[in-house]
Protein backbone atom coordinates (compact mmCIF):
# COMPACT_ATOMS: atom_id res chain seq x y z
CA UNK A 1 0.00 0.00 0.00
CA UNK A 2 1.42 3.31 -0.80
CA UNK A 3 2.21 6.23 1.37
CA UNK A 4 1.30 10.20 0.38
CA UNK A 5 2.61 12.61 2.50
CA UNK A 6 1.12 15.71 3.59
CA UNK A 7 2.57 18.64 1.29
CA UNK A 8 2.50 22.08 2.88
CA UNK A 9 -0.78 23.48 1.27
CA UNK A 10 -2.39 20.13 1.82
CA UNK A 11 -3.43 20.93 5.81
CA UNK A 12 -5.36 24.04 7.27
CA UNK A 13 -5.73 24.71 10.91
CA UNK A 14 -9.42 26.81 11.37
CA UNK A 15 -11.58 27.81 13.84
CA UNK A 16 -15.48 27.56 13.84
CA UNK A 17 -17.02 30.02 15.02
CA UNK A 18 -20.99 29.28 16.13
CA UNK A 19 -24.05 30.25 17.98
CA UNK A 20 -26.48 28.14 19.48
CA UNK A 21 -29.50 29.19 20.25
CA UNK A 22 -30.98 28.51 23.85
CA UNK A 23 -34.83 28.57 24.68
CA UNK A 24 -36.37 28.46 28.24
CA UNK A 25 -39.57 28.64 29.19
CA UNK A 26 -40.56 28.43 32.91
CA UNK A 27 -44.14 27.13 34.16
CA UNK A 28 -45.39 25.91 37.31
CA UNK A 29 -41.82 25.49 38.99
CA UNK A 30 -40.89 23.60 36.05
CA UNK A 31 -38.09 24.82 33.75
CA UNK A 32 -38.42 23.69 30.08
CA UNK A 33 -35.60 23.73 27.64
CA UNK A 34 -35.66 24.49 23.98
CA UNK A 35 -39.29 23.11 23.71
CA UNK A 36 -38.33 19.19 25.04
CA UNK A 37 -41.14 17.32 26.95
CA UNK A 38 -40.64 14.81 29.75
CA UNK A 39 -39.69 11.36 27.84
CA UNK A 40 -39.96 8.64 29.93
CA UNK A 41 -37.91 5.42 29.43
CA UNK A 42 -37.53 2.05 30.50
CA UNK A 43 -35.64 2.91 33.92
CA UNK A 44 -36.23 6.85 34.05
CA UNK A 45 -38.63 8.71 34.69
CA UNK A 46 -36.73 11.49 32.15
CA UNK A 47 -34.42 9.56 29.58
CA UNK A 48 -31.55 12.01 29.70
CA UNK A 49 -31.35 10.77 33.80
CA UNK A 50 -31.53 14.25 34.77
CA UNK A 51 -34.58 16.72 34.57
CA UNK A 52 -36.10 18.38 32.02
CA UNK A 53 -34.77 21.55 31.75
CA UNK A 54 -31.22 19.66 32.13
CA UNK A 55 -28.32 19.03 29.56
CA UNK A 56 -26.43 15.88 30.57
CA UNK A 57 -22.86 16.45 29.78
CA UNK A 58 -21.11 13.16 27.94
CA UNK A 59 -24.57 12.00 27.79
CA UNK A 60 -23.66 8.86 29.71
CA UNK A 61 -26.03 6.68 31.72
CA UNK A 62 -29.29 7.23 29.67
CA UNK A 63 -32.01 5.26 30.31
CA UNK A 64 -30.55 2.91 33.24
CA UNK A 65 -31.45 1.46 36.53
CA UNK A 66 -29.65 3.44 39.09
CA UNK A 67 -30.74 0.99 42.00
CA UNK A 68 -29.54 -2.13 39.92
CA UNK A 69 -25.90 -0.85 38.68
CA UNK A 70 -24.49 1.51 41.50
CA UNK A 71 -21.37 0.59 42.25
CA UNK A 72 -20.46 -0.40 46.02
CA UNK A 73 -17.62 -2.29 46.81
CA UNK A 74 -17.85 -2.19 50.69
CA UNK A 75 -19.16 -1.27 53.75
CA UNK A 76 -17.10 1.86 54.05
CA UNK A 77 -17.88 3.32 50.54
CA UNK A 78 -20.79 5.64 49.79
CA UNK A 79 -22.60 4.97 46.86
CA UNK A 80 -22.28 6.69 43.59
CA UNK A 81 -24.07 9.94 44.83
CA UNK A 82 -20.64 10.75 46.74
CA UNK A 83 -17.36 10.41 46.21
CA UNK A 84 -15.71 7.42 48.18
CA UNK A 85 -12.89 5.19 48.91
CA UNK A 86 -12.34 1.43 48.92
CA UNK A 87 -9.12 -0.79 49.93
CA UNK A 88 -8.27 -4.02 48.32
CA UNK A 89 -10.44 -6.13 50.89
CA UNK A 90 -13.11 -4.36 50.52
CA UNK A 91 -13.47 -4.44 46.16
CA UNK A 92 -12.82 -8.36 46.52
CA UNK A 93 -16.19 -8.46 48.51
CA UNK A 94 -17.99 -7.46 45.74
CA UNK A 95 -20.28 -9.39 43.43
CA UNK A 96 -22.63 -6.98 42.26
CA UNK A 97 -22.91 -5.77 38.39
CA UNK A 98 -21.33 -2.28 37.48
CA UNK A 99 -22.81 -1.38 34.33
CA UNK A 100 -23.07 2.18 35.67
CA UNK A 101 -20.89 4.31 33.91
CA UNK A 102 -18.83 6.34 36.81
CA UNK A 103 -15.44 7.76 36.94
CA UNK A 104 -12.80 6.62 39.47
CA UNK A 105 -8.91 7.07 40.03
CA UNK A 106 -6.85 5.89 42.56
CA UNK A 107 -5.19 8.64 45.46
CA UNK A 108 -1.56 8.85 44.93
CA UNK A 109 1.61 10.66 44.83
CA UNK A 110 0.07 13.34 41.70
CA UNK A 111 -2.47 14.31 44.42
CA UNK A 112 -5.29 14.03 41.51
CA UNK A 113 -8.80 13.93 42.48
CA UNK A 114 -12.46 15.28 41.56
CA UNK A 115 -13.54 18.45 41.69
CA UNK A 116 -16.35 18.02 43.58
CA UNK A 117 -14.20 16.46 46.36
CA UNK A 118 -12.31 19.37 48.66
CA UNK A 119 -9.05 19.48 49.94
CA UNK A 120 -9.51 18.65 53.77
CA UNK A 121 -11.80 15.73 52.34
CA UNK A 122 -9.37 14.10 50.06
CA UNK A 123 -6.18 14.44 52.86
CA UNK A 124 -8.55 13.41 55.93
CA UNK A 125 -10.89 10.68 54.13
CA UNK A 126 -8.95 8.60 51.66
CA UNK A 127 -5.72 6.71 52.22
CA UNK A 128 -2.95 6.35 49.63
CA UNK A 129 -4.26 3.36 47.13
CA UNK A 130 -7.33 4.28 48.16
CA UNK A 131 -10.23 4.47 44.96
CA UNK A 132 -12.07 7.53 44.83
CA UNK A 133 -15.30 7.57 42.60
CA UNK A 134 -17.70 10.26 41.13
CA UNK A 135 -20.68 9.74 39.72
CA UNK A 136 -22.99 10.01 36.21
CA UNK A 137 -24.49 12.12 34.77
CA UNK A 138 -23.44 15.19 35.12
CA UNK A 139 -26.40 17.73 34.66
CA UNK A 140 -26.90 21.20 34.61
CA UNK A 141 -29.44 23.92 33.67
CA UNK A 142 -30.71 27.52 34.82
CA UNK A 143 -31.03 28.46 38.24
CA UNK A 144 -32.72 31.92 39.67
CA UNK A 145 -31.84 33.33 43.52
CA UNK A 146 -34.02 35.79 44.60
CA UNK A 147 -32.97 38.30 47.23
CA UNK A 148 -35.45 40.77 49.09
CA UNK A 149 -34.16 44.01 49.95
CA UNK A 150 -31.42 44.08 52.96
CA UNK A 151 -30.64 40.39 52.29
CA UNK A 152 -27.59 38.77 51.93
CA UNK A 153 -26.80 38.05 49.11
CA UNK A 154 -23.19 35.55 49.34
CA UNK A 155 -23.16 34.94 45.94
CA UNK A 156 -23.23 38.57 44.55
CA UNK A 157 -21.35 40.43 47.73
CA UNK A 158 -18.57 37.61 47.66
CA UNK A 159 -17.52 36.95 44.02
CA UNK A 160 -19.53 39.41 41.73
CA UNK A 161 -18.50 42.60 43.10
CA UNK A 162 -14.95 43.35 41.14
CA UNK A 163 -16.65 42.18 38.02
CA UNK A 164 -19.56 44.05 37.96
CA UNK A 165 -17.63 46.84 38.86
CA UNK A 166 -14.92 46.61 35.92
CA UNK A 167 -17.82 46.59 33.33
CA UNK A 168 -19.10 49.93 34.75
CA UNK A 169 -17.23 51.65 31.62
CA UNK A 170 -20.29 49.92 29.87
CA UNK A 171 -23.12 51.13 31.94
CA UNK A 172 -23.67 52.16 34.86
CA UNK A 173 -26.06 49.63 35.75
CA UNK A 174 -23.33 47.65 36.26
CA UNK A 175 -21.98 49.22 39.78
CA UNK A 176 -22.68 47.38 42.48
CA UNK A 177 -23.23 50.10 45.17
CA UNK A 178 -24.07 53.54 43.71
CA UNK A 179 -27.03 56.01 43.84
CA UNK A 180 -26.89 56.99 40.46
CA UNK A 181 -28.58 56.32 38.05
CA UNK A 182 -31.10 55.35 40.55
CA UNK A 183 -32.00 51.66 41.28
CA UNK A 184 -28.07 50.59 40.90
CA UNK A 185 -27.56 49.62 44.73
CA UNK A 186 -27.28 45.61 44.22
CA UNK A 187 -25.75 45.37 47.58
CA UNK A 188 -29.18 46.14 49.46
CA UNK A 189 -32.14 46.55 46.26
CA UNK A 190 -34.22 43.40 45.73
CA UNK A 191 -33.33 41.85 42.78
CA UNK A 192 -32.72 38.11 41.10
CA UNK A 193 -29.83 36.44 40.02
CA UNK A 194 -29.52 33.96 37.13
CA UNK A 195 -27.19 31.46 36.75
CA UNK A 196 -26.21 29.98 33.06
CA UNK A 197 -24.06 27.45 33.07
CA UNK A 198 -21.22 27.42 30.06
CA UNK A 199 -22.46 24.16 28.63
CA UNK A 200 -25.27 26.23 27.48
CA UNK A 201 -23.58 29.04 25.99
CA UNK A 202 -19.68 27.76 25.11
CA UNK A 203 -17.28 30.88 25.19
CA UNK A 204 -19.80 34.11 26.21
CA UNK A 205 -23.13 34.85 25.44
CA UNK A 206 -23.57 36.84 21.91
CA UNK A 207 -24.15 39.97 22.55
CA UNK A 208 -27.85 41.79 21.20
CA UNK A 209 -28.99 38.24 21.61
CA UNK A 210 -30.96 38.17 25.01
CA UNK A 211 -35.26 38.56 25.80
CA UNK A 212 -36.61 37.88 28.62
CA UNK A 213 -40.54 37.70 27.98
CA UNK A 214 -43.00 37.92 30.94
CA UNK A 215 -46.62 36.28 30.63
CA UNK A 216 -49.50 37.09 32.28
CA UNK A 217 -51.92 33.94 31.70
CA UNK A 218 -50.15 33.02 28.58
CA UNK A 219 -50.06 36.79 27.36
CA UNK A 220 -46.62 38.73 26.70
CA UNK A 221 -46.62 41.09 29.71
CA UNK A 222 -43.58 42.79 28.92
CA UNK A 223 -40.15 42.11 27.03
CA UNK A 224 -36.51 43.01 27.80
CA UNK A 225 -33.97 42.81 25.17
CA UNK A 226 -30.25 43.71 25.48
CA UNK A 227 -30.45 46.27 22.56
CA UNK A 228 -27.57 48.20 22.86
CA UNK A 229 -25.54 45.51 23.05
CA UNK A 230 -23.62 46.40 26.27
CA UNK A 231 -25.30 44.56 28.89
CA UNK A 232 -28.37 46.69 29.54
CA UNK A 233 -31.75 44.88 29.56
CA UNK A 234 -33.98 47.26 28.29
CA UNK A 235 -37.82 47.35 28.23
CA UNK A 236 -39.38 47.34 24.96
CA UNK A 237 -42.24 45.83 25.08
CA UNK A 238 -45.16 46.74 28.17
CA UNK A 239 -47.96 47.13 28.83
CA UNK A 240 -46.81 50.13 31.25
CA UNK A 241 -46.15 52.78 29.21
CA UNK A 242 -44.15 54.66 31.71
CA UNK A 243 -41.45 51.32 32.23
CA UNK A 244 -40.83 51.93 28.22
CA UNK A 245 -36.93 51.88 27.56
CA UNK A 246 -36.47 51.41 31.26
CA UNK A 247 -33.05 49.09 32.03
CA UNK A 248 -34.22 46.12 34.28
CA UNK A 249 -31.12 44.64 34.22
CA UNK A 250 -27.77 43.35 33.23
CA UNK A 251 -26.55 40.52 31.46
CA UNK A 252 -22.48 39.60 32.34
CA UNK A 253 -22.19 38.11 29.25
CA UNK A 254 -18.75 36.11 29.55
CA UNK A 255 -19.86 35.19 32.82
CA UNK A 256 -23.09 33.80 32.42
CA UNK A 257 -25.10 35.62 34.84
CA UNK A 258 -27.74 37.65 34.79
CA UNK A 259 -29.33 40.15 37.08
CA UNK A 260 -32.97 41.74 37.02
CA UNK A 261 -33.38 44.70 38.96
CA UNK A 262 -36.37 45.96 37.67
CA UNK A 263 -38.70 46.71 40.55
CA UNK A 264 -41.78 48.92 38.48
CA UNK A 265 -45.11 47.28 38.14
CA UNK A 266 -45.45 45.42 34.62
CA UNK A 267 -49.10 45.69 34.86
CA UNK A 268 -51.36 48.03 36.68
CA UNK A 269 -53.71 44.98 38.19
CA UNK A 270 -52.10 42.73 41.00
CA UNK A 271 -51.98 38.94 40.72
CA UNK A 272 -51.97 36.59 43.87
CA UNK A 273 -48.68 34.94 42.89
CA UNK A 274 -46.02 33.57 45.27
CA UNK A 275 -43.55 34.98 43.36
CA UNK A 276 -40.86 35.47 46.32
CA UNK A 277 -41.59 32.52 48.01
CA UNK A 278 -43.26 33.55 51.30
CA UNK A 279 -46.03 35.79 50.61
CA UNK A 280 -49.08 34.67 48.57
CA UNK A 281 -50.65 38.01 48.85
CA UNK A 282 -52.33 39.53 45.73
CA UNK A 283 -48.83 41.72 44.04
CA UNK A 284 -48.01 43.59 41.12
CA UNK A 285 -45.61 41.71 38.35
CA UNK A 286 -42.29 42.72 38.50
CA UNK A 287 -39.07 41.70 36.58
CA UNK A 288 -37.18 40.76 39.92
CA UNK A 289 -39.93 38.08 39.83
CA UNK A 290 -39.20 37.25 36.91
CA UNK A 291 -38.20 33.08 35.90
CA UNK A 292 -39.54 32.28 39.45
CA UNK A 293 -39.73 28.48 39.80
CA UNK A 294 -36.50 28.06 37.68
CA UNK A 295 -34.64 25.56 40.46
CA UNK A 296 -35.29 28.26 43.02
CA UNK A 297 -37.10 25.77 45.47
CA UNK A 298 -40.36 27.18 44.68
CA UNK A 299 -42.78 24.42 44.81
CA UNK A 300 -45.46 23.50 42.31
CA UNK A 301 -48.75 25.62 41.75
CA UNK A 302 -46.78 28.53 43.89
CA UNK A 303 -47.13 30.79 40.49
CA UNK A 304 -50.46 29.60 38.62
CA UNK A 305 -50.85 32.67 36.02
CA UNK A 306 -47.30 33.29 35.05
CA UNK A 307 -44.70 32.04 33.04
CA UNK A 308 -41.31 33.17 31.58
CA UNK A 309 -39.31 32.53 28.70
CA UNK A 310 -35.09 33.22 28.45
CA UNK A 311 -33.81 33.20 25.05
CA UNK A 312 -30.04 33.67 24.28
CA UNK A 313 -27.45 32.29 21.52
CA UNK A 314 -23.95 31.44 22.74
CA UNK A 315 -20.88 31.79 21.19
CA UNK A 316 -18.43 28.51 20.58
CA UNK A 317 -14.96 28.22 18.88
CA UNK A 318 -14.20 24.39 17.46
CA UNK A 319 -11.09 24.38 16.58
CA UNK A 320 -10.85 22.13 12.94
CA UNK A 321 -8.16 20.22 10.54
CA UNK A 322 -9.06 20.31 6.92
CA UNK A 323 -6.72 17.77 5.17
CA UNK A 324 -6.40 16.81 1.25
CA UNK A 325 -6.09 13.45 0.43
CA UNK A 326 -4.76 13.01 -3.23
CA UNK A 327 -5.23 10.17 -5.08
CA UNK A 328 -2.72 10.82 -8.16
CA UNK A 329 -2.94 8.74 -11.28
CA UNK A 330 -0.26 5.64 -10.62
CA UNK A 331 -2.46 4.84 -7.42
CA UNK A 332 -4.36 2.08 -9.28
CA UNK A 333 -4.16 -1.35 -7.60
CA UNK A 334 -5.90 -2.51 -4.63
CA UNK A 335 -4.55 -5.15 -1.93
CA UNK A 336 -8.41 -6.60 -1.49
CA UNK A 337 -8.58 -10.20 -2.68
CA UNK A 338 -11.57 -9.17 -5.16
CA UNK A 339 -9.03 -7.13 -7.31
CA UNK A 340 -7.67 -10.44 -8.87
CA UNK A 341 -9.13 -12.30 -10.86
CA UNK A 342 -9.43 -16.26 -9.10
CA UNK A 343 -10.50 -17.98 -12.30
CA UNK A 344 -7.26 -17.69 -13.81
CA UNK A 345 -5.75 -19.83 -11.23
CA UNK A 346 -4.06 -22.66 -13.12
CA UNK A 347 -0.90 -24.05 -13.78
CA UNK A 348 0.84 -23.71 -17.41
CA UNK A 349 -0.36 -26.66 -19.96
CA UNK A 350 -3.61 -27.45 -17.24
CA UNK A 351 -1.82 -28.79 -14.96
CA UNK A 352 -3.25 -28.83 -11.21
CA UNK A 353 -2.16 -26.44 -8.70
CA UNK A 354 -2.61 -29.12 -6.02
CA UNK A 355 0.46 -30.89 -5.27
CA UNK A 356 1.61 -33.14 -2.30
CA UNK A 357 -1.39 -32.09 -0.56
CA UNK A 358 -0.91 -28.75 -0.27
CA UNK A 359 -2.30 -25.28 -2.78
CA UNK A 360 0.30 -23.11 -4.42
CA UNK A 361 -0.97 -19.82 -5.90
CA UNK A 362 0.07 -19.30 -9.28
CA UNK A 363 3.15 -16.46 -9.53
CA UNK A 364 0.99 -14.72 -12.56
CA UNK A 365 -2.85 -14.01 -11.91
CA UNK A 366 -5.03 -11.30 -14.21
CA UNK A 367 -6.23 -8.03 -13.08
CA UNK A 368 -10.10 -8.67 -12.57
CA UNK A 369 -11.76 -6.94 -15.36
CA UNK A 370 -15.01 -4.27 -13.32
CA UNK A 371 -15.67 -2.39 -16.53
CA UNK A 372 -18.97 -2.44 -17.60
CA UNK A 373 -20.26 -2.88 -21.47
CA UNK A 374 -23.04 -0.94 -23.12
CA UNK A 375 -24.07 -4.18 -24.55
CA UNK A 376 -26.27 -7.21 -23.33
CA UNK A 377 -23.97 -10.23 -23.00
CA UNK A 378 -20.85 -8.35 -23.98
CA UNK A 379 -17.68 -7.70 -22.38
CA UNK A 380 -16.19 -4.42 -21.90
CA UNK A 381 -12.00 -3.91 -22.92
CA UNK A 382 -10.43 -4.30 -20.06
CA UNK A 383 -9.58 -1.39 -17.76
CA UNK A 384 -7.85 -1.29 -15.12
CA UNK A 385 -9.27 0.54 -12.38
CA UNK A 386 -10.35 0.44 -8.62
CA UNK A 387 -12.83 1.59 -5.56
CA UNK A 388 -11.69 3.73 -2.87
CA UNK A 389 -13.77 3.59 -0.02
CA UNK A 390 -11.65 4.47 2.94
CA UNK A 391 -8.62 6.83 3.44
CA UNK A 392 -6.04 6.22 6.37
CA UNK A 393 -3.91 8.79 8.13
CA UNK A 394 -0.96 8.27 9.36
CA UNK A 395 1.72 9.40 12.00
CA UNK A 396 5.16 10.21 10.91
CA UNK A 397 6.02 6.61 12.45
CA UNK A 398 3.31 4.96 9.91
CA UNK A 399 0.89 4.32 13.23
CA UNK A 400 -2.64 4.71 11.86
CA UNK A 401 -4.74 7.10 13.84
CA UNK A 402 -7.60 8.11 11.68
CA UNK A 403 -9.56 6.14 9.25
CA UNK A 404 -12.63 8.26 6.87
CA UNK A 405 -14.76 6.01 5.66
CA UNK A 406 -16.92 7.30 2.10
CA UNK A 407 -20.28 6.88 2.32
CA UNK A 408 -20.35 5.29 -1.00
CA UNK A 409 -17.11 3.90 -2.78
CA UNK A 410 -15.55 6.10 -5.49
CA UNK A 411 -14.32 4.82 -8.43
CA UNK A 412 -11.24 5.39 -9.72
CA UNK A 413 -9.63 5.05 -13.10
CA UNK A 414 -6.37 4.81 -14.82
CA UNK A 415 -6.79 8.83 -15.97
CA UNK A 416 -8.46 9.97 -13.15
CA UNK A 417 -6.72 12.33 -10.41
CA UNK A 418 -8.50 12.84 -7.64
CA UNK A 419 -8.74 14.67 -4.15
CA UNK A 420 -10.37 14.43 -1.17
CA UNK A 421 -11.34 16.82 1.49
CA UNK A 422 -10.59 15.22 5.39
CA UNK A 423 -12.45 17.56 8.01
CA UNK A 424 -11.87 16.79 11.76
CA UNK A 425 -13.53 18.34 14.75
CA UNK A 426 -11.67 18.63 17.33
Amino acid sequence: MPYYKFARNDIFYNSIKAHPQCDFYVYDSVVYYNSRPLVAGMSASNVPMGGVGHISLYEMNVDRNSALHTYNPGNDVTNMGTAGAADASDLSQDSGVKALVFPFLTKEGSLTSFRTVTTSQFNSDFAYGNIVTGSYPLTATITREYFAADSQRRHISGGLVNTLNHYKYLSPHYAYSSSAPPGCDKSTQQLSLFHLPSIFYGSSIKRRSVYLNFYITGTLTAQLHDLNGNGELIEVTGTNANSSNAVGGVVMYNEGFIILTGSWNLQENSITEKYDGTSVSAKAPKWVYFGAGANDGLAQSSIPSSSFSLHFKGTTYTPTVTMFAHAKKELNFSNNPTFLDFKSGSAAGGASLIEDGGYFEPKKRAIKNTTTSSYVSGTAPFKRQVFISKIGIYDKNKNLIAITKLASPIRKREEDDLTFKLKLDI
